[in-house]
């Protein structure tokens, strides 16, 4: 059976694992990530984490067919070169995955974090055996993959899928990346959370302050709070599952895809947002398009990074 190295790169940690060709995961281990190195001595010590996960799993590097690396930032997945990475600027312009293939010995491949995500969720998770899919991350920020027939979509500068910038209100909140009304900063985690404080603010009646996490107002405590049946939290989640579906409506138009799948530590809400989403999305999009997409949670949860980063080696090899 082949075996398949995931690195997915984190501004503290790098995930490391290995897959079987059934995308379960052999062994993984995770490794500070260590801001004094250059870039150079940081694919190095990668490289040699992963041979202690492969060590540590009673396996050679001849029982590895490839790896894969999956990473936030700019970067160039055919030449496998990260361009910039904001938080581990020592590998801004470094050829990440040549430097691994050099040290490891196998192939090695390079792709945007969400698009190895995706990947993942299209061979071994909620979007295997679809051709047409988006794939999203709610979280600290809305991130977006494409796969369309079967195969990852990245554009022309390697930037598709920045479905978080979707601008739904031209006159709406100021996003750090300069305009306005970007999707992300309703429905990424501070988004909601000020939402919530907003109507926290008004005297609104609420049991929230009863799930806090060290004090803060997160998702997660709103959750809860909807969970046990708390009205105020039920509408922020509410509100957030429709500003979902209004978009995910203009995508039923464009793209027409067979399947959302929706991760990222804010879609651990569920039917809590993903529902309202689905009624949203069918009562403004297209309706021969909307009654073909089906919008689901992601799989793969918390193995997504190393399982999607993996998958990005998979999918290279395979074509």
């Amino acid at each position: 059976m082949k075996h398949y190295i995931g690195i997915d790169l984190g501004g503290t940690e790098v995930k490391i694992g290995i897959i079987n060709g059934d995308g379960a995961i052999v062994k993984k281990e995770a490794f500070k990530t260590e801001s004094t190195m250059s870039g150079d001595q940081l694919v190095a010590y990668m490289a040699d984490c992963a041979k202690k996960v492969v060590t540590s799993a009673g396996m050679t590097m001849k029982d590895i067919t490839g790896a894969g690396i999956g990473s936030a930032g700019l970067l160039n997945p055919d030449t496998g070169q990260l361009r910039i990475v904001v938080n581990i600027p020592q590998l801004n312009d470094v050829f990440i995955a040549p430097g691994l293939a050099k040290i490891l010995g196998v192939p090695a491949f390079l792709d945007n974090d969400v698009n190895a995500m995706v990947l993942g969720e299209f061979y071994y998770g909620a979007a295997k055996g679809y051709k047409d899919v988006v794939a999203m991350t709610l979280g600290t920020g809305v991130g977006g993959g494409l796969i369309f027939d079967g195969k990852i979509y990245r554009g022309a500068a390697f930037t598709a899928g920045e479905i978080g910038h979707m601008s739904i209100d031209t006159d709406g909140l100021y996003c750090p990346c300069g305009n306005y009304g970007c999707l992300e900063r309703y429905i990424g985690r501070d988004g909601i959370i000020q939402r919530c404080k907003m109507y926290m603010n008004k005297g609104i009646e609420t049991s929230i302050n009863n799930y806090l996490e060290n004090g803060e107002v997160t998702p997660r405590a709103i959750a809860k709070a909807a969970e046990a049946g708390d009205r105020l939290a039920r509408e922020v989640m509410e509100e957030t599952g429709r500003i979902l579906g209004n978009a995910l409506a203009t995508l039923v138009n464009i793209l027409n895809p067979e399947v959302f799948v929706i991760g990222g530590g804010v879609a651990n809400a569920g039917d809590l947002i993903l529902e309202p989403a689905r009624r949203e999305m069918k009562k403004r999009a297209y309706t021969i398009p909307a009654q073909k997409a089906i919008i689901v949670r992601a799989a793969l949860k918390n193995d997504a990074g190393i399982v999607g980063s993996a998958c990005v080696a998979v999918d290279k090899l395979s074509a």
